[in-house]
């Protein structure tokens, strides 16, 4: 049997995420990359975040996650 683990993320993509929920955005919004703003500092760290780490960036939006120290 193994054992699932949360998903480990840097500081910043936390407050990123907990940012945008804040602002009323639902798990699937953050799969929705057409209405990332590309004005939105939070959203375009993200998106970075996402390209290069796309596992664990679904693994912590649809579960949750630990912050990285």
């Amino acid at each position: 049997m193994s054992t699932i683990m949360k998903p480990v993320i840097p500081g910043i993509i936390a407050e990123s995420i907990e940012s945008l929920r804040r602002d009323g955005w639902a798990d699937d919004d953050f799969f929705n990359f057409p209405n990332y703003d590309e004005e939105r500092s939070e959203a375009r760290i993200l998106f970075h975040f996402f390209r290069n780490n796309r596992v664990t960036f679904a693994a912590a939006i649809v579960n949750s996650y630990t912050i990285q120290d």
